[in-house]
């Protein structure tokens, strides 16, 4: 077994703050599987976090500071670092090798952001690449974007936790929801274009489940519109059964590297409408899983086609729909998380 021998560590800088409670969950979600699977490991995220400027001023000094503390200062001595989100969390990584185990193996996980907010890249970025021995990415279009060819690399979903495996199938008239979107509420999720595809969406019943930016523009919106409920931010067992009873989930993101909330509905037999983002194109085949909807083209024809797509999902043959459903379960089945660690123990296994 892994840990018998070698003693991992898990970094990432995501962690829960008020506005998005369970932010960086699924990082958290790997860990406690891989305990599951008989391999612990410890566990570094950003415990202070807030949307205050103080916060987006020092979190990451305090991130650094309390890294020190916690693991260069300590006796534990760790031979392997899996760092989730790559630049800059990848800084602690390299400071444990510099200071404390210069044999350190270090595995990166790319996310999406850390690659997408980095083209193109600076010396500093493309030095710490360098020092990296595995790389994993949660879509082939993701990697496609890294500035070079990494190797050795995997493509690999963050996971959905195992409750999904249990999801209960409905057929359409036994769900009550007809649009459900569930994530941050926020411009790259697409708020705006939700807002603007309202009033071509009124005979719908939608569920939004989330928290964010844009909430107080949302909560403007459910006024106006008695068809949309706002919910808020759901936990994990409250969402399987939102995903359950709807008939339809949408994903209006401008960049998403594989997209957690897809799969999740996916695997409770809910086909997607989505725009054609990385994540997308990972999951969604037209016709068969959900529909994609081109993000080249302007913001109103956009919106116009992404309702066109909704209504002519609902609008399906019975035997059409189901057949999306099972297409959709099959496909989120391959991202189950007990079957992605076994996965990721087989990578720390190699190294």
């Amino acid at each position: 077994m892994l840990v018998a021998t070698k003693k991992l560590l898990v970094i990432t800088n995501m962690g829960p703050k008020a506005s998005a409670p369970f932010q960086g969950q699924f990082v958290r979600a790997q860990v406690d599987e891989l305990e599951a699977q008989g391999h612990p490991s410890a566990y570094h995220y950003m415990r202070w976090h807030s949307d205050s400027w103080l916060n987006r001023l020092l979190k990451y000094p305090v991130f650094f500071l309390d890294f020190l503390w916690r693991y260069m200062l300590s006796r534990q001595r760790y031979d392997l670092i899996h760092v989730h989100f790559f630049y800059p969390t990848i800084w602690l990584a390299l400071l444990y090798r510099g200071l404390r185990n210069r044999q350190v193996k270090i595995v990166v996980t790319c996310h999406g952001s850390d690659i997408y907010h980095y083209q193109p890249p600076g010396k500093l970025y493309r030095w710490c690449a360098k020092q990296v021995q595995a790389w994993i990415f949660t879509s082939q279009a993701l990697s496609e974007q890294f500035y070079f060819q990494a190797k050795p690399q995997r493509i690999l979903s963050a996971g959905i936790q195992s409750r999904y495996a249990a999801a209960r199938f409905q057929t359409r008239t036994e769900k009550d929801i007809d649009l459900l979107y569930v994530g941050a509420l926020d411009r790259n999720k697409g708020m705006d274009r939700l807002l603007a595809m309202l009033p071509a969406l009124r005979e719908l019943h939608i569920v939004i489940a989330g928290t964010g930016p844009w909430q107080r523009q949302l909560e403007q919106a459910v006024a106006d519109y008695p068809n949309v409920r706002l919910l808020g931010a759901q936990d994990a067992a409250a969402l399987v059964k939102l995903y359950q009873r709807a008939r339809c989930f949408i994903s209006l993101s401008r960049n998403e590297s594989f997209g957690l909330v897809m799969a999740e509905a996916m695997a409770c037999y809910t086909p997607v409408v989505a725009t054609d983002t990385d994540g997308a194109k990972a999951q969604i085949t037209s016709g068969v899983t959900g529909y994609r909807v081109s993000q080249q083209q302007a913001e109103a024809q956009l919106c116009q086609q992404l309702v066109l797509a909704i209504k002519a999902l609902l609008m399906l043959d019975e035997p059409e729909y189901r057949a999306m459903q099972q297409a959709g379960r099959q496909q989120a089945e391959q991202v189950l998380l007990p079957e992605v660690i076994h996965q990721l123990t087989q990578l720390y296994q190699e190294l």
